[in-house]
């Protein structure tokens, strides 16, 4: 057991040494009527904030999210947050980044997966992007994800906005 958390060790430190670490903020928003199919009087848009930890081994990018605010403005409730506890639901990717000095092109397709019965995901977004690295380790990203699944209802509906820091 010894010898496979030292070389778990070793292969993390390795890898850290070639990539970089990236944690970031992310702000996921959608105008949509329902990623279920639960018909919702109404409905004009999502915000979802989140945490985004991200791994560059250039050109390749690993990345996991997830949420612990939610915002929807609806014309029966108005505007309403409401807390998740992060880790219940999470989102998972891997892309392809494409620097251009100070600016960038990133893609990457994901999974949304959750735990618990009330939680309903299960969809394959697509995102594609740019984004621009500031002072030494500081970035910000414009992201739009149509989801794979509902391509033609999606594309252009669903943006995301990142700002986050490179170790």
């Amino acid at each position: 057991m010894k010898n496979a958390v030292l070389v778990l060790c070793f292969l993390l430190v390795t890898s850290l040494s070639f990539g970089s670490l990236s944690l970031g903020l992310i702000s996921v928003a959608a105008q949509t009527e329902s990623f279920s199919n639960t018909p919702l009087s109404g409905f004009v848009g999502i915000d979802v904030l989140g945490i985004d930890l991200r791994y560059d081994f250039d050109p390749l990018s690993f990345g996991i999210a997830t949420p612990f605010l939610v915002f929807t403005l609806s014309e029966d409730t108005g505007v309403k947050p409401s807390f998740i506890i992060p880790g219940i639901a999470w989102y998972g990717y891997v892309g392809l980044k494409l620097d251009l000095d100070t600016f960038y092109v990133r893609g990457d397709i994901g999974h949304t997966f959750a735990f618990g019965e009330q939680s309903q995901l299960g969809f394959s977004p697509l995102r594609l992007g740019v984004g621009m690295n500031f002072s030494p380790g500081y970035y910000i990203e414009l992201n739009v994800d149509p989801i794979l699944q509902k391509f033609k209802e999606t594309v252009g509906k669903i943006f995301d906005f990142e700002i986050g820091y490179r170790f």
